[in-house]
């Protein structure tokens, strides 16, 4: 058995959907990377410091998943930035508003007033929520989407479908 056969099960090629950017990946496989991820990412998250890089590393598989998704859909992969962009963005505004919040009322936090504290964190709460709802819908878009019918910039259809009057 060869090294190249040996990551492929019937067709299914382990190491192009975790490692490449290149072609274009249907739902189902998309769907197997990231629930293969997500368990990965759970089991890591029990070993203290080495799962943290684990967890890390993860980023490179996941990443190469949601591309070669939105290439079968007909879109750039550098959309795949979206999710982290947000995250990042939103959580830089999150804790901005709670230390700004926190300064501005230190006396009333000093004397433990539970609207001031719910003042410091509400906002914040909410905005990690909408950071929450945004990854959701990018993930739900591009897992539950078509992909493109026939060949597209991106490489042929992985189902081998192909467009409106091909024959």
């Amino acid at each position: 058995m060869t090294m190249e056969s040996s990551t492929q099960v019937q067709g299914f090629d382990w190491k192009q959907l975790f490692f490449s950017f290149e072609g274009r990946t249907r739902r189902s496989h998309f769907w197997i990377g990231w629930l293969v991820c997500l368990g990965l990412g759970v089991v890591f998250g029990w070993i203290p410091l080495l799962g943290f890089i684990l967890s890390i590393a993860l980023i490179w598989p996941n990443l190469a998943i949601t591309v070669k998704r939105l290439h079968d859909m007909g879109y750039t992969g550098w959309l795949a930035a979206i999710p982290y962009a947000v995250g990042i963005l939103g959580t830089f505004v999150a804790f901005t508003m709670i230390g700004a919040t926190a300064f501005m009322n230190a006396a009333a936090l000093e004397n433990e007033d539970p609207a001031a504290i719910f003042a410091v964190v509400g906002p914040a709460i909410g905005l990690f929520g909408v950071m929450f709802l945004i990854g959701l819908g990018f993930l739900l878009w591009i897992g539950l989407t078509e992909g493109q019918r026939g060949d597209n910039r991106f490489g042929p259809n992985p189902k081998g479908l192909q467009g409106p009057g091909a024959h």
